[in-house]
């Protein structure tokens, strides 16, 4: 004879089994709207930033170009002087500059401009010189033959 034992299952009551998946519902709904608002909010920051700094340039230009006559046609290329210290120790353009200054370059013109916003004055101008410039000068070891 062989004896049944029973055995008492817990029983998940259906107000329990619907509160969890209304909890993992809801947390995924609300992964999703984060995940979907952060996207949509950097993309907004990122071009406020970018219209803000086109801002900035153009105002740099109007700056200079009150103190010097500057080439038509380009945009130049525009960095901030960081760390002016060893800039000057490389190269005496940058003799008299500061932390915070631009430079201006005009790539076509071959041209470089530094600016100083906080004295509101030309640091320094100069030539500049790209590679394919110097491919095409003559060094002073070439010799023209006639």
């Amino acid at each position: 004879m062989t004896e049944e034992i029973k055995v008492n299952k817990p029983r998940v009551s259906p107000f329990i089994a619907w509160f969890i998946f209304g909890l993992i519902l809801g947390a995924g709904v609300f992964s999703a709207w984060n995940y979907y608002t952060a996207k949509n909010s950097s993309g907004e920051t990122s071009q406020m930033e970018q219209a803000q700094a086109q801002e900035k340039i153009k105002e740099i230009i109007n700056q200079v170009g009150k103190l010097i006559i500057l080439p038509e046609g380009e945009e130049p290329v525009i960095a901030t002087i960081n760390d002016a210290d060893s800039l000057i120790k490389d190269q005496v353009f940058y003799k008299g500059s500061s932390n915070g200054d631009v430079v201006l370059v005009y790539q076509k013109a071959a041209k470089a401009i530094i600016y100083s916003p906080e004295r509101n004055l030309i640091v320094n101008v100069g030539p500049i010189f790209l590679q394919d410039q110097q491919a095409q000068t003559p060094s002073k070891t070439d010799t023209v033959k006639k």
